[in-house]
């Protein structure tokens, strides 16, 4: 059920570690390397459906009505679980949408509430991102929880948007997941969602749907805390072959690693294209940026080995020669751009990790990847929403 009712206004950010880069085109479809079961897939979207940036009276256009939250829509849901929704969870957005509350429809109002109303509920503040992109008018769809496939920690479920055509949850699995700015999907991680006082009631709908159980939630509100911290832009690794955003001209990469019961913080690396000349660590040869993941390595030498590369997934902003790279030092890298579908290359060499040699700072997040493998799949069936009958 939709209810259209005048907000408050709550300050909170959602995007945490995938807020790493202002907007950005949107992914173009997978080659050949996505049909591969261990890769994920992601859906092709352009960036004008992806986001909505402010309204136009915002940005120096005259004339154009601004959306007063009396517009906005603030969903009541009764469920998280794809397999569960109605067509009373669907939500549609009519405005361009700052915020949105989230209602659970089935939470009792408060004691002493009279009469019960919304506001007497739990809700869930919920945000397109912190800076300037609202979620689009005439989005619609469905909020649900996701849990990847396979081997990962029962901590990195996440909160989604599946965008659809009707709100018939049948559509769910034909639809595709709201994306971020960077092209990965919107989502809120658990950690997140688990400490933020704007998420009652997203909390309490997921451990009502048995998506996440008591202790769980408290091992993720640990990692949250401890997250609070730091920097939460910097992206959460939980698992070999997850997407993440790579801009290549930035002078560090830096990863935070999920194990399954804390969050491994580490040091800072070297930008990974970036080649090293004497004692001299030179920029990146190239700007631009990708979806990529850690993978292990392919190479049948390195079979017994804990051995990661790095694969280009997707190109979000086309590569171009980086001109901070010193022209005298062209020779000593691979004149080929990254390229989807193939490996990071630092000079001409694969970029490559040795979790078994490198040092215990650096290894201690990677070795948690190959960990995590072995856990018990929390999925391991496709995600679906209700089937036809």
């Amino acid at each position: 059920m939709l209810a259209l009712c005048r907000p408050r206004r709550a300050l909170v950010g959602i995007l945490g570690e995938l807020r790493l880069a202002p907007s950005r085109r949107g992914l173009g479809c997978l080659s050949s390397l996505t049909r591969s079961p261990s890769i994920p897939r992601l859906p092709s979207f352009s960036r004008t459906e992806s986001t909505a940036t402010k309204p136009a009276f915002e940005s120096g256009s005259a004339g154009a009505p601004k959306p007063s939250p009396e517009e906005y829509v603030q969903p009541s849901i009764r469920t998280l679980r794809p397999d569960a929704l109605s067509p009373e969870d669907h939500v549609v957005f009519p405005v361009d949408q700052e915020y949105c509350f989230v209602w659970d429809a089935l939470a009792q109002e408060k004691p002493g509430s009279s009469p019960p109303t919304d506001k007497s509920r739990p809700f869930s503040t919920i945000r397109y991102s912190e800076d300037d992109t609202y979620f689009p008018a005439g989005l619609q769809g469905f909020f649900y929880y996701y849990n990847y496939a396979g081997g990962v920690p029962r901590t990195s479920g996440e909160l989604r948007f599946r965008k659809t055509y009707s709100n018939d949850p049948v559509d769910f699995s034909s639809g595709q997941d709201l994306p971020a700015a960077h092209g990965l999907p919107w989502r809120i991680q658990l950690p997140t969602l688990a400490i933020s006082p704007f998420h009652q009631s997203i909390r309490q709908i997921l451990l009502r749907d048995n998506l996440v159980d008591e202790k769980t939630m408290k091992v993720a509100a640990e990692m949250g805390t401890a997250r609070a911290r730091r920097r939460e832009q910097i992206p959460v690794i939980h698992s070999l072959r997850q997407p993440f955003f790579l801009d290549f001209a930035s002078p560090i990469h830096w990863w935070h690693f999920m194990g399954p019961d804390r969050i491994h913080f580490t040091r800072p690396s070297s930008n990974v294209l970036a080649p090293r000349v004497g004692d001299k660590r030179l920029p990146s040869p190239w700007k631009g940026s990708a979806i990529c993941a850690f993978v292990p390595s392919k190479r049948p030498i390195d079979k017994n080995r804990k051995l990661i590369n790095i694969l280009v997934i997707s190109i979000v902003d086309p590569p171009t020669p980086n001109p901070a790279f010193p022209t005298e030092f062209r020779q000593v890298v691979d004149p080929t751009p990254p390229r989807e579908g193939e490996i990071i290359r630092r000079g001409r060499l694969p970029w490559a990790l040795d979790v078994d040699t490198c040092p215990e700072w650096r290894a201690v997040g990677f070795r948690t990847l190959f960990e995590n493998a072995q856990l018990p799949p929390l999925r391991t069936h496709r995600l679906n929403g209700p089937q036809k009958s």
